[in-house]
């Protein structure tokens, strides 16, 4: 049982350094290299950031905390579960989010005539710790199922009725629950791990509702 566990936090740790890898390269494309990006993400992300300097004012704290919650929720929902696409959708995802925030990061740089670290550690990291944890994390297993989903088929491939014996019953193998049922381990790993995900989001939606404004005043518009 012990085996399994490790076993268990081993292969999400790997896809979870592999998501932070996808992410951190992202962002270094972004930043470093805005006007290439501005192509592909620069119109859309230029437009949303005038909409909100012209609007001005901000939506009261419970409306927005309830739209970030509700926001991150649903993306960090959507990683884990469409992660059986093969892992796909949760690896574009992270180099994306990497991307645009790198991106973004240049722009305020840009704008504000500012140095890079001042956007990142006022604006970012504070509710940033737990967000992107869970993030990171949601995308681990989500890539987790896509595996698992590889797996599960190979498994039903190289079985057929090998497995069978002539008296119709299945052969006793000895292997573990997550041996033998790949996917569902997977999938019931991916339900345990949601509710304390959703709840690392509400912390990060706390603190960037709450908090994140005043340090960018504080640190940044200032």
């Amino acid at each position: 049982m012990k085996q399994v566990g490790s076993q268990r936090r081993f292969e999400i740790g790997v896809y979870f350094i592999f998501g932070l890898f996808l992410l951190v390269a992202g962002f270094l494309v972004g930043w470093l290299n805005p006007t290439r990006v501005s192509r592909q993400i620069g119109p859309t992300l230029k437009q949303l950031i005038q909409s909100i300097d012209r609007n001005g004012a901000h939506l009261p704290w419970p409306h927005e905390f309830l739209l970030l919650l509700l926001h991150n929720a649903g993306t960090a929902t959507e990683l884990a579960i469409f992660g059986l696409a093969f892992g796909i959708f949760p690896a574009y995802s992270m180099w994306m989010n990497g991307l645009v925030s790198g991106y973004a990061v240049s722009l305020v740089v840009q704008a504000k005539g500012i140095p890079a670290w001042k956007p990142i550690v006022f604006g970012l990291l504070p509710h940033g710790i737990f967000e992107l944890t869970a993030i990171l994390w949601a995308a681990a297993l989500g890539i987790g199922n896509g595996m698992a989903l590889f797996r599960a088929i190979g498994r039903t491939v190289r079985s057929g009725t090998s497995t069978r014996l002539a008296d119709g019953h299945r052969k006793d193998t000895g292997e573990s629950f997550r041996d033998a049922h790949p996917l569902r381990y997977s999938l019931l790993r991916t339900a345990r791990s949601l509710p304390v995900i959703w709840g690392m989001l509400v912390i990060a939606a706390i603190i960037e509702s709450a908090i994140t404004p005043h340090l960018i005043t504080w640190g940044i518009l200032n």
